[in-house]
């Protein structure tokens, strides 16, 4: 009785090792694209919190200077 080994496939071929690498890079970068566009989006609503806070210092600074510019008016008369 002669007995024939069966050989099995290599699991991991060098094409489907090069593919999981590809596949691993790809995520890596889809991922990398995902946090860099949070980043940005954090950013650009930290700028506008920014922005609005400066437009309010200012208003107070104005409103600050005409208060006193009319007390000093007043305080002539």
């Amino acid at each position: 009785m002669s007995t024939v080994l069966a050989s099995r496939p290599n699991s991991k071929s060098p094409i489907s090792t090069l593919e999981q690498k590809s596949n691993a890079r790809a995520a890596k970068t889809e991922r990398d694209r995902l946090i860099e566009l949070m980043k940005s989006m954090y950013q650009a609503e930290h700028q506008v919190e920014f922005l609005h806070l400066q437009a309010e210092a200012d208003t107070l600074l104005q409103e600050l200077r005409t208060r006193t510019s009319q007390q000093q008016i007043a305080d002539r008369s």
